[in-house]
């Protein structure tokens, strides 16, 4: 049975010779490359804190040796030990600076081998989240490493597999969340439950072999088999989902599947064991046929994806050999007993009760991952440093906490200003004015008060239509917006193009050479581009339905507009005057009530400047640090490295708010008055019009006048409309050929690649694959990195 207590492959494309030779995986830290904090971070406290740097000069120094180490990782337990202290001290001074403190965090993904690969981001969580993941494949290494042969060693790597697991699972579930960005996709969800599944297998690969090495029960050996496979079978899906399509190298892939199998077929074996025990000697034969059915296809798997160099470790296929071996010298004995001596009925596999599963292992993040905040506190209060992560830097620093909460009132009282006072001040007084203006008072107010000619205000907007050239002068302008939709649009057609010719030819070259033309085809790259053309067409065909509506508008307006661009002497003939001279004194009462409410209203417009003035002093002078700072002593006087969280001020916040209560019961008192003045203006200007309506000339008089008020209304509305056109499909032609740009880089780069193709095919090179190292070097990349690398 010794050859049964082992199981798992290659570490990664870069594992080590041990890795190689172990029966598990372990996992690669993620490479980075120099950063130094000190710079940025005596700017931030320089600036942020009010306070000189060189107090903290011993912390700019230890956190820099610590980022530092990152650089070059051994898997040792003191390599490891370094790691976790500058993760909890990049969790203690996360409460001190902000997320981006001006530092570029390059990390390179886990498991790339190009050197070229790298993320960088301005995000203190992403160097945190970076960190604690190659915490995790540290302890991943260290469990592989451990000579499983002795009791102490298989207990000692189970431990080291949880830990990895648990600190994979902290990461998925607290850290990622707190990094705000979407992570790279070694560190997706998918990704870290895979790893979770695969640690969790190892270590419960660990119980089992101590289990067998203990000579436990064989059912009990089975449970725990069966639990290994599932762990390893849910590594194996989560690995191979479109969310972590090539993440993971492809003998990882092949080990989880070999292993599933492998301790399936344990499983069953261990199973048929104890049917012996229990005089089921049909079960035992029916149990060793599926076991025998596991391993050979374990073996065809491997047959099937090898032709050459083995992408499992030579101690996967001895152990599955070993079992093989076991199973059959087995299975050969149990056929024979059953036909000669018990001949009981072979149940069907559907028919054989389930294996009961035994789960011994859970996701075990370290103390010092979990809290380190609280182990640091804990140990300050002893008076002495923790032996690993030591005491927290920047104790001194007033916590971060303050600042935001500075923040937060900032912005509320920002909040205030600009939408509870300035922008309600601001729409009552648009209320007031579209209201008169759809009453059209001040025609109806300039047409009583003349009765011939025309009123100053619409002399002047007569003046600026016919300056600015009428109706013609909008045409033209929609004779320029058509030209530039219609010029966007063949930039768009133009990469449209481009991308069917190259997949046109992709797929004639295919069809010349088939099996020996094996690259992706072309929609597997453009898949993204065509889907971004197509919003860029979308976007188009919305803009052409906008320009049809504002050809109809002026369409519709056009000639009044004209009527309005007539010369000042035609336009007057053209407007009635009123022949009723006795008619004033029917409505001049109604006009000299509407023009009490209108002046009324104009002081109320003055009192709303005044407000607003007076709110932007109060802002101004408001300067909630003092009364801050004086809560953050009180909140810290037990610790001075407690952790202070924003909604600790929230009654603070509200009572410096009350400051504002004044002004805001006078804005509600305007909203009230102007109510009640818009009332009155249209109850008053409807008895008006009711007074007015038998006095023909009059009314035709002020309807002309309303008519030509509203032109220039929809005059002014439709150039600003053509206007912006002209500006949208400048803005995206700018954008089109951007990514016109891509379209024919990406060609150009396929066309390269199929002449290189044809070339090597014509000179007998029939063996070409897109997995040949030759490809690789000039295949083009995938959607995720178009944006860097082709301009998109």
């Amino acid at each position: 049975m010794a050859s049964l207590l082992g199981a798992s492959p290659l570490s990664s494309p870069t594992a080590s010779k041990r890795s190689s030779e172990s029966n598990m995986l372990s996992i690669d830290t993620k490479s980075t490359e120099r950063v130094t904090w000190t710079p940025h971070l005596r700017k931030y406290i320089s600036n942020g804190y009010a306070e000189h740097p060189d107090i903290y000069t011993d912390d700019f120094r230890v956190l820099d040796e610590l980022r530092n180490d990152c650089i070059y990782m051994e898997a040792n337990e003191k390599a490891l030990n370094r790691l976790i202290k500058y993760y909890a001290q990049l969790v203690f001074i996360g409460s001190k600076f902000p997320i981006d403190v001006g530092i570029e965090f390059p990390w390179h993904p886990a498991f790339s081998t190009s050197n070229t690969d790298i993320t960088s981001h301005r995000n203190m969580h992403y160097e945190k989240a970076c960190v604690l993941y190659c915490i995790g494949a540290m302890y991943s290494q260290l469990g592989n490493a451990e000579n499983r042969l002795t009791t102490e060693g298989v207990k000692r790597a189970c431990n080291f597999f949880q830990c990895a697991a648990g600190c994979f699972k902290h990461l998925q579930d607290v850290v990622i969340p707190e990094m705000r960005i979407p992570p790279t996709a070694d560190m997706s969800s998918g990704a870290l439950q895979t790893l979770i599944n695969l640690m969790l297998a190892q270590a419960q690969e660990c119980i089992w072999q101590r289990a067998a090495m203990d000579q436990l029960r064989d059912g009990t050996i089975a449970r725990l088999a069966i639990k290994i496979a599932e762990f390893y079978d849910a590594a194996y899906e989560l690995a191979t989902h479109s969310s972590t399509q090539g993440v993971f190298p492809k003998p990882w892939l092949t080990h989880m599947q070999v292993k599933a199998l492998h301790f399936n077929a344990a499983a069953q074996f261990r199973k048929s064991c104890e049917c012996i025990s229990q005089n089921k000697y049909g079960e035992e034969v029916a149990r060793l046929r599926i076991a025998n059915s596991l391993v050979k296809r374990a073996f065809d798997m491997i047959k099937s994806f090898f032709s050459g160099t083995p992408m499992v470790s030579n101690t996967v296929v001895s152990d599955l050999r070993s079992l093989q071996q076991i199973i059959q010298t087995n299975l050969a004995r149990a056929e024979k007993d059953n036909d000669v001596i018990y001949l009981e009925t072979l149940p069907s596999e559907s028919a054989l009760p389930p294996i009961q599963k035994s789960e011994m292992v859970k996701p075990t993040p370290p103390a010092e991952i979990a809290d380190p905040v609280a182990i640091m506190l804990a140990n300050e209060r002893r008076g002495s440093p923790h032996p690993v992560i030591g005491l927290p830097l920047f104790q001194k620093l007033v916590p971060f906490a303050v600042h935001q909460a500075a923040s937060v009132y900032v912005d509320r009282k920002e909040r205030v200003i600009k939408e509870d006072i300035i922008a309600r001040l601001e729409e009552l007084t648009a209320v007031y004015h579209s209201s008169i203006q759809s009453l059209n008072l001040s025609t109806t107010l300039a047409g009583f008060e003349q009765t011939d000619g025309l009123p100053g205000h619409l002399q002047r907007q007569a003046a600026e239509v016919r300056q600015s050239g009428g109706s013609q002068a909008l045409y033209d302008m929609w004779e320029k917006v058509q030209q530039a939709s219609t010029k966007n649009l063949e930039v768009l057609e133009d990469a449209f193009n481009a991308l069917d010719d190259e997949q046109e030819s992709d797929e004639s070259l295919r069809s010349r050479y088939r099996e020996q033309w094996n690259r992706p085809e072309s929609r597997v790259f453009t898949a993204e581009m065509v889907s971004q053309g197509q919003q860029h067409r979308n976007t188009l065909m919305s803009a052409q339905k906008a320009d049809q509506i504002v050809y109809r508008k002026l369409d519709t307006w056009a000639k009044i507009i004209d009527i309005l661009a007539l010369p000042e002497q035609e336009l007057e003939q053209s407007v009635p005057g009123s022949e009723n001279t006795e008619s004033a004194s029917n409505g001049r009462e109604a006009v000299e009530q509407l023009r009490r409410l209108m002046d009324e209203m104009d002081e109320h417009l003055v009192m709303r400047r005044q407000i607003t003035d007076k709110a932007k002093r109060i802002s101004n002078a408001d300067d909630i640090s003092p009364a801050l700072l004086k809560k953050a002593a009180q909140l810290t006087a037990k610790s001075p490295v407690i952790k202070i969280d924003p909604a600790q001020f929230e009654e603070l916040f509200a009572e410096e708010l009350r400051k504002y209560d004044d002004l805001l019961m006078q804005i509600d008192q305007q909203d009230e008055r102007q109510n009640q003045i818009l009332r009155e203006l249209a109850q008053v200007h409807q008895e008006y019009c009711t007074a007015r309506e038998n006095e023909s000339a009059t009314a035709k008089r002020e309807r002309a006048l309303q008519n030509l008020s509203q032109a220039y209304q929809k005059f002014v509305e439709i150039r600003n409309n053509l206007q912006e056109g002209l500006k949208f499909y400048a803005d995206h032609g700018r954008s089109l050929a951007s990514f016109r740009d891509s379209c024919l880089k990406y060609c150009h780069h396929r066309r390269a690649e199929s002449d290189q193709i044809v070339e090597r095919l014509s000179l007998g090179m029939s063996n070409l694959s897109i997995n040949g190292q030759h490809v690789r070097s000039s295949h083009p990349p995938n959607p995720n990195e178009w944006g860097s690398q082709w301009g998109h």
